[in-house]
């Protein structure tokens, strides 16, 4: 059984999910499918009641947050240690969605000139 407790709740059209405890890898993929199969597309993950923070749990969050692109996920209550971790494993949790800004498109970057030997 988990060490946290998961609450929801929907105010307007963004669900919160409250975090409270400690935060470890099984409440990570308890959390990860809870905001997959969410409907609404406007998520707020509050992890200002979280205890005691496992990086095992941070690094599991990051790669759901990187693969679900059609929310927008907001992160509060972070310590500076879990926002260093998620910027780590590609996850800006002070930047709305979250994601690092990617490239351009493959077909609009510059080549390097070829060598004529």
């Amino acid at each position: 059984m988990p060490g946290c407790r998961l609450e929801r709740e929907v105010i307007g059209t963004t669900a919160t999910y409250r975090i409270s405890g400690r935060f470890e890898g099984a409440c990570a993929w308890d959390l990860a499918r809870r905001i997959e199969s969410e409907p609404l597309v406007e998520v707020l993950l509050d992890f200002s009641q979280v205890d005691d923070f496992v990086d095992y749990g941070v690094a599991v969050m990051a790669n759901a947050l990187l693969a679900l692109k059609l929310k927008c996920i907001h992160l509060q209550g972070l310590r500076q240690h879990q926002l260093r971790l998620f910027k780590y494993f590609g996850v800006d949790a002070e930047e709305p969605g979250h994601r690092e800004q990617e490239g351009p498109p493959l077909g609009a970057r510059p080549t390097a000139p070829s060598e004529v030997a």
